[in-house]
């Protein structure tokens, strides 16, 4: 699937005050078409440097590549950030990434402010979360991520680059650190049957968090949105109190897109046989 980036701003699934965003489809090299000229600017457009890194100075952790560091917590702002909610925390920042456009200029506030909110997700507690809670949270996490990534790096433009991209970029949250990989398969499927491929056995990582879900949900394969071609153009905030209606909806609105149901008569019984046809598109 053509990897794209997330760029407009989400459905909170509510009517809540978050804007709403979608993926622009088949935009970055591995779409097939050139990426988007950024609108003229007095200066830079999204860099490594307006990120407020340079590639050396990245954290590093076990070959990860740590993003959420513009901000170092001390004791003070640990304990201040402990107390934040972790659910808030998390959509805030997502909210805050999809707003940001593609030539955001250094200055601007926007930058800024959700810098220091992903810096914010490496103190916040988990350990009082349900398990609606944290397949929320982890949901609005791994967008984040993904739209964090794609605005300072650009999407991988092949499936090499895209394995080295997933098993690599990441996040300190909760005083753990791990890749978009990890926290695809080890937190938000970690209940879920492993793929059984070859393949997948060298590549998928093989780490164990204590607040990986424990409780497997079908619908997260319609949730999970990596910025691909064949995902839906928009993802929600999503809301502890509104998640199960909100990943019904994802579902319902990934399959009305992808499958297709025909009946043709049967041959002289009355009935007819149902035909299925799947397409991704």
């Amino acid at each position: 699937a053509a990897l794209r980036n997330l760029r407009v701003p989400v459905d909170d699934g509510g009517g809540g005050d978050g804007a709403t965003a979608a993926p622009a489809a088949g935009s970055g090299p591995a779409a097939g078409g050139a990426p988007a000229a950024a609108a003229a600017s007095d200066e830079p457009s999204l860099s490594l440097q307006q990120f407020g890194f340079r590639p050396s100075i990245f954290t590093r952790k076990g070959g990860r590549l740590v993003l959420n560091g513009r901000r170092l917590l001390f004791q003070p702002e640990l304990a201040a950030a402990s107390r934040l909610d972790a659910c808030e925390c998390a959509a805030r920042a997502l909210r805050l990434a999809l707003a940001l456009d593609e030539a955001e200029p250094l200055s601007s506030p926007r930058l800024v402010a959700f810098l220091d909110a992903a810096s914010s997700l490496k103190a916040v507690r988990l350990d009082g979360l349900d398990e609606e809670q944290k397949l929320a949270f982890f949901l609005n996490v791994y967008h984040t991520m993904i739209q964090h990534a794609y605005s300072l790096l650009g999407p991988p433009s092949s499936l090499l680059k895209a394995i080295s991209f997933f098993n690599t970029i990441a996040y300190q949250v909760g005083g753990d650190v791990f890749t978009l990989a990890e926290l695809e398969h080890n937190v938000l499927r970690a209940p879920s049957c492993r793929p059984k491929s070859f393949f997948s056995k060298w590549v998928l990582p093989k780490s164990s968090y204590s607040f990986a879900l424990t409780t497997a949900d079908y619908r997260l394969n319609f949730a999970l949105s990596c910025g691909s071609a064949s995902g839906l153009a928009t993802v929600p905030v999503y809301q502890p109190t509104l998640l199960g209606a909100q990943l019904d909806a994802v579902a319902s609105a990934f399959l009305a897109r992808t499958v297709a149901v025909s009946c043709r008569s049967g041959g002289g019984g009355g009935g007819g046989d149902a035909a299925v046809a799947l397409t991704l598109t």
